[in-house]
């Protein structure tokens, strides 16, 4: 089970240092965002808005009435200024309920941390409008598999028959892979860290932290993957 106090807790600490860091999150909402037809919104749902990286993207490509924007963490100051017709609910999407109905339910690397990834997607997909889209990013089976390895630690990433099985038949599904190379397994550690992605656990002891490393070194000469998911449905 996912620890959503850790989650907050760590992409708390890691938000002013986000979008600089977040090489590869910013290629996924650059790509989801041209994906979308250009077209006027008439209700915007945002899930986990946190530095606004996919945000500004949103504002600057698409015309729209009213935009929600939720996160577990407290980030409206990252976004207030992007456009009056904006608001903010800080709440775990897994909580969260709507009498509103949306045409466009978007949200960017954030909904793999849901405890019940299946059911959350169902009701989301229940406050769209009847032509209403949900846009999202998630990440595969063997997402950071070095660091699996490495820690014996991952979120349970769904596969892609898994996906297929969740949304329409219609849904347009594409699955991308993305290598960062790093020059040690500290610098490496620092980008999971200061992407906010170390939330998965926070017990680890010297031992294994020092065997971790040096797979990542020796192994894997301090390569990360990225498995990012497209889903339009």
């Amino acid at each position: 089970m996912i620890d959503k106090n850790l989650v907050e807790k760590k992409f708390k600490n890691s938000i002013n240092f986000y979008d600089e860091n977040a090489i590869i999150q910013e290629l996924m909402a650059e790509k989801l965002v041209l994906l979308l037809e250009n077209k006027k919104y008439t209700n915007i749902l945002e899930i986990g808005s946190y530095s606004g990286l996919l945000t500004r993207k949103i504002v600057e490509k698409f015309d729209f009435d009213n935009y929600l924007a939720i996160d577990i963490v407290d980030s409206f100051d990252k976004i207030k200024n992007l456009s009056p017709k904006i608001s903010f609910l800080k709440t775990d999407v897994e909580k969260f309920s709507s009498n509103q109905k949306f045409d466009l339910i978007i949200a960017n690397a954030s909904l793999q941390w849901c405890c019940e990834f299946e059911n959350t997607i169902k009701r989301l997909k229940s406050y769209l409008t009847n032509d209403g889209k949900i846009a999202i990013t998630i990440f595969a089976t063997d997402n950071f598999y070095e660091i699996r390895d490495a820690f014996n630690v991952s979120l349970e990433y769904k596969t892609i028959e898994e996906i297929e099985k969740i949304f329409s038949a219609n849904a347009k599904i594409i699955q991308e892979i993305h290598t960062l190379q790093f020059n040690s397994p500290n610098e490496l550690l620092r980008h999971i860290k200061l992407t906010g992605v170390n939330a998965i656990s926070d017990n680890f002891d010297i031992k294994e932290i020092k065997t971790g490393i040096k797979i990542l070194d020796e192994k894997y000469k301090n390569k990360l993957t990225y498995k990012p998911i497209y889903i339009i449905d």
